[in-house]
C-alpha cells in the first residue's frame, strides 16, 4: 500500500458537492450506527445491521432462518432483517402480518410471533431525510469555506472585468491549482490601477476582493462557524449537547445546561422502541434474558450528566427538590423591636 500514489490518485478525483456530501453521510451514519450497544446478542446479530435498517428505513425485524441463508462472516440463524407491516390493518393501521426480507434475497410472509418487530421512535420513521437535508447544508457550507480558503490564502480574489480578464484568470488558477504556478496577476490595466491608487483614488481597485490581507482575512472564520454550526445542532438534537463555542453572552449557565435536558428528548425515545423491540425478541426466543440495548459509552457520559443536573435518580424518577431554608431570610426580615420596647418602658 502506497498512501502517496493513493493520494496522488485521490487528487485526480472531481471534488464536487456530491463527493463531500457522501463523505459527510458516511460520518453522519457512522455517528447514528454508535449510538446503542446491544450486549449479549448472538455473534451474528451485528448491530450496525440493526441499526443500518432502522437509521434507513425505520423499522427492523429480528428472527430466526434456516442457516443455508446466512453461512458468511457471521453465520448463524438470529439474524436482523429488513421488515415492514403487511396485510390487514390492525386497529392502529399496522399491518397483521411482516414481510421480511435479507440482502441476499431471502423473504418471507409470517405472523408476529415468528419475526420480532421494531422501531426506530415513537413516530415510526427513519432518519433519512434529516440525514439528507443536514449533509446537504453542511456540504454547501463546506463548499464555500474551502473556496474562500483555496481564493486566497495566497492571494486576493479577483473579479475579472472584461472577457479578456475572464479568460486569463481561469487560466491562472488551474495552474495554482495544478501547483505549477504561483504568481499573482492583478488586471489588464495594473499600471493604471497603481498610479489612481498612488493619487488616491481607491476606487480603482474595487475589482479586487483582498481576502488575503491581514485585515480582512478574518471573515472566513464567519463561514467555519456556519460549518461548526450546522454539526453542533445535528449533534445536539441527538444527545451530544455541545454547545461550548456557541454560548452566547446573554445566556445564563442554567440555560445552557438545559441544552442537555433538550438534547436527550430523541435519543431516550428512540432506546425506549428498541427496549420494547428487545421485550419482543425475548418473548419469541431469539435472544436470551441476559441480552440487552443500551447507550453507548459516549451517549451513557452525557445522560448520566442529564441525570445529575436534574437529579433524576437510577429508576428515572426526578427527585423532589429539597424546601429552601428560609428561616435566616425570615430571621433577618423580622425587626428588632426589643429597643423600642425599653425605651417606651422608660418613658412610662
Amino acid at each position: 500500500m502506497n498512501i502517496l500514489e493513493d493520494l496522488k490518485q485521490l487528487k485526480k478525483l472531481p471534488f464536487t458537492n456530491l463527493a463531500i456530501q457522501s463523505y459527510i453521510i458516511d460520518i453522519m451514519e457512522n455517528f447514528f450506527y454508535s449510538m446503542f450497544d446491544y450486549k449479549n446478542f448472538p455473534e451474528s446479530m451485528p448491530k450496525e445491521y440493526a441499526e443500518r435498517y432502522f437509521i434507513w428505513y425505520g423499522m427492523a425485524g429480528a428472527g430466526k432462518i434456516d442457516e443455508k441463508w446466512n453461512r458468511g462472516l457471521y453465520r448463524g440463524k438470529a439474524v436482523f432483517l429488513n421488515a415492514q407491516t403487511a396485510d390487514e390493518p390492525d386497529i392502529y393501521g399496522l399491518g397483521s402480518k411482516c414481510i421480511v426480507t435479507g440482502a441476499n434475497g431471502f423473504y418471507d410472509v409470517a405472523d408476529f410471533d415468528k419475526y420480532a418487530i421494531g422501531f426506530n421512535n415513537s413516530a415510526h420513521t427513519s432518519l433519512r431525510n434529516f440525514i439528507c437535508m443536514a449533509s446537504d447544508a453542511i456540504t454547501k457550507a463546506l463548499s464555500s469555506l474551502r473556496s474562500g480558503i483555496q481564493y486566497s490564502k495566497n492571494h486576493p480574489i479577483f473579479k475579472a472585468r472584461d472577457d479578456k480578464e475572464k479568460e486569463a484568470l481561469k487560466v491562472y488558477w488551474k495552474k495554482v491549482l495544478d501547483g505549477e504556478d504561483e504568481l499573482a496577476i492583478a488586471s489588464n490595466n495594473i499600471m493604471d490601477d497603481v498610479i489612481a491608487e498612488l493619487n488616491g483614488d481607491n476606487s480603482a481597485n474595487s475589482n479586487v476582493i483582498n481576502l488575503s490581507d491581514p485585515l480582512n482575512s478574518d471573515k472566513l472564520q464567519y463561514i467555519d462557524r456556519v460549518v461548526d454550526s450546522y454539526i453542533r445542532r445535528c449533534f445536539s438534537l441527538f444527545g451530544q449537547s455541545v454547545q461550548g463555542g456557541n454560548k452566547m453572552a446573554q445566556e445564563t449557565v442554567d440555560e445552557v445546561n438545559g441544552y442537555t435536558s433538550t438534547s436527550f428528548i430523541l435519543p431516550n425515545d428512540m432506546l425506549y422502541q428498541r427496549k420494547k423491540w428487545l421485550e419482543r425478541m425475548k418473548k419469541i426466543g431469539i435472544v436470551g434474558e441476559d441480552a440487552d440495548i443500551d447507550f453507548n459509552t459516549a451517549w451513557k457520559v452525557e445522560e448520566i450528566k442529564y441525570q445529575n443536573e436534574a437529579d433524576i435518580d437510577n429508576n428515572g424518577i426526578l427527585d423532589n427538590p429539597s424546601e429552601p431554608d428560609n428561616s435566616q431570610a425570615t430571621d433577618e426580615q423580622q425587626p428588632d423591636n426589643s429597643q423600642a420596647t425599653d425605651e417606651q418602658q422608660q418613658r412610662g
